[in-house]
């Protein structure tokens, strides 16, 4: 049968997102990707965060979807830039985009066994898929930078300090200003629980994050999307509210005691095979293709007279002049944190 060819295209190193695939070769049932490669005959264009440099497409716009990879909170669009495509995905909607937005998870690449360094070495399909438990050599772990750009940034740091305090040496802290790691699975692999510490709170939100302790069999504690149930079975997963740091370390230190990893085995298999076959970011980019090729403005289109080429994402001068300087804003949301989530 033949192909449907989709151009996914990113600014961004995302050949790692192949492993992804049965084959490690792009193709996705009745899809096949071609990544940063110029694909003339492509019915579709996937830009992942941006676009690559040099990307060009004679698609027209009903055709190239852009999947918007960070909330607003932490990275601009113009609107120059975005209304260059007909749909976006994203977990928040920008009121500078006049064309379709659909609000869902937007399959971040997984990180579990993975070291940028060495790709030819990186988990495969297979890895990703087989049951993994090595030895215990600790009780909980987490991976977190000491990167601050936004509120929840300042939120997760500070409740990250109140439960070191409470667990102290049961806790292992991984990440950037912590103890780097080059693949995921250092901080994964041998824990019986993961912390998830998204950089947001909205529905939809959650990232590789959660799915990287998924894929290791390791039991994730989150702090992140409030509606993980629509995506995951509850049962193999623990959720935690950190905008409420007192109430959040108490619920972490009674999960550790009750040990709900020991009697949750079936629903850790559920969740990793719906991350595997309904969130990679292949299967979602299938399922909103299929949904779209339904519709008739979808259904036949015309080769642009000439190639386009993308413009790129740019902040205009008067946000960085209205924005607050830098070395004030973690004062100010530690204040804002200070008054307003104290539970």
């Amino acid at each position: 049968m033949t192909k449907t060819i989709i151009q996914l295209t990113s600014n961004n190193d995302i050949k790692c997102f192949l492993r992804q695939t049965p084959e490690g070769d792009g193709i996705w049932q009745d899809y096949e990707f071609k990544i940063n490669e110029k694909t003339p005959d492509a019915e579709w264009l996937i830009a992942f965060d941006e676009p690559a440099r040099d990307c060009v497409t004679d698609l027209p716009k009903t055709r190239r979807i852009l999947f918007r990879t960070e909330p607003q909170s932490i990275k601009f669009y113009s609107a120059e830039f975005l209304n260059q495509f007909g749909t976006i995905v994203a977990i928040d909607k920008d009121t500078a985009f006049n064309g379709k937005t659909i609000i869902s998870q937007v399959g971040l690449p997984w990180m579990y066994g993975l070291d940028f360094a060495k790709q030819n070495e990186a988990y495969q399909w297979t890895d990703l898929c087989r049951n993994h438990q090595p030895p215990i050599k600790g009780e909980i772990s987490v991976v977190c930078s000491t990167k601050n750009m936004n509120i929840n940034h300042s939120r997760r740091l500070r409740f990250l300090a109140m439960l070191k305090e409470a667990l102290g040496d049961r806790l292992t802290i991984y990440g950037r200003g912590f103890q780097p790691i080059a693949d995921k699975r250092e901080a994964i692999d041998g824990y019986r629980y993961h912390l998830v510490l998204e950089n947001n709170l909205l529905p939809h939100g959650w990232t590789e994050k959660l799915a990287d302790p998924i894929l290791g069999g390791v039991f994730p504690i989150s702090a992140g999307a409030p509606d993980l149930g629509s995506f995951f079975n509850l049962d193999g997963l623990a959720m935690i509210d950190i905008t409420k740091p007192q109430k959040a370390v108490a619920q972490v230190v009674s999960i550790l005691e009750q040990d709900p990893a020991s009697h949750a085995s079936e629903a850790m298999n559920e969740n990793k095979q719906r991350l595997l076959n309904e969130h990679n970011l292949f299967a979602l980019i299938a399922r909103i293709i299929d949904e779209s090729a339904d519709q008739a403005e979808y259904r036949n289109h015309c080769p642009l007279e000439h190639a386009y080429a993308f413009q790129p994402n740019k902040k205009p001068q008067w946000r960085k002049m209205l924005s607050i300087p830098k070395p004030i804003r973690p004062i100010a949301r530690n204040l804002y944190l200070k008054l307003f989530e104290r539970g």
